[in-house]
């Protein structure tokens, strides 16, 4: 399916630009329309979602950052083994798959030199990680995540009360749903025009609206004039 089904509205690159487009668009009715008597509820839970999900993006970003750091400041802890009747060695990450391709008396000393070796480079590992936070980095990442998908959870439990606040909803299960904004593969195609009508529908209300409003001036000029006659 092509872009064309959604260029009434959103840039060329619709694949591309859908969710930040939403995401802009969102955050826009949210200023406007704040904590008012008519706000819809799902809005303000939805920029509640948006920040604990810009959390989870960067903290992933720091861990990834400094886990690439620490592998190439000590290397991920492994050891290779000769393991009989196999032609390659085998990589091994710890003391059970020791014990798996070295079992028996025979391979007592392999065994052992191999958890020794494996344990210096997990010794230099955790020393390093202490400075460099990864360890700290992944656990705040997970916390993000689940603070994240609580929220989102919490969004879609919650009825809309607006036609805003079902496009907030559904911006949420593009956004974690979707491997990538430019697939094609069912539902995301039809989801995404679902998204853009729904924008387009709030569009035409607000300029409907706005054109009621300068109307109404004229018409109890009118009315005043009529009614001095």
């Amino acid at each position: 399916m092509g872009d064309s089904e959604n260029s009434r509205t959103l840039p060329s690159n619709t694949r591309l630009n859908i969710l930040s487009y939403t995401t802009d668009f969102l955050a826009r009715v949210q200023d406007r329309d704040g904590s008012g008597a008519d706000a819809d509820p799902a809005l303000a839970k939805w920029l509640e979602w948006h920040e604990a999900h810009r959390e989870f993006e960067l903290s992933c970003r720091l861990q990834q950052h400094l886990e690439t750091q620490l592998v190439e400041a000590v290397g991920f802890p492994m050891v290779k083994i000769e393991v009989p009747g196999t032609l390659e060695p085998v990589v091994i990450q710890n003391e059970a798959d020791i014990e798996y391709w070295l079992e028996g008396p025979d391979n007592e000393e392999a065994r052992d030199r191999a958890k020794e070796e494996l344990s210096v480079q997990l010794r230099r590992w955790s020393a390093a990680d202490k400075v460099m936070g990864y360890t700290r980095a992944r656990e705040a990442e997970r916390v993000a995540a689940d603070r994240e998908l609580a929220l989102a959870a919490e969004l879609w439990d919650m009825p809309a009360q607006s036609i805003e606040g079902m496009i907030a909803k559904l911006q949420v299960v593009l956004t974690l749903g979707i491997a990538s904004p430019e697939s094609d593969e069912f539902p995301w195609p039809p989801l995404r025009s679902v998204m853009n009508d729904l924008i387009e529908m709030v569009k035409s209300l607000s300029e409907l609206a706005t054109s009621d409003k300068a109307q109404t001036p004229i018409l109890e000029v009118a009315a005043v004039r009529a009614r001095q006659r």
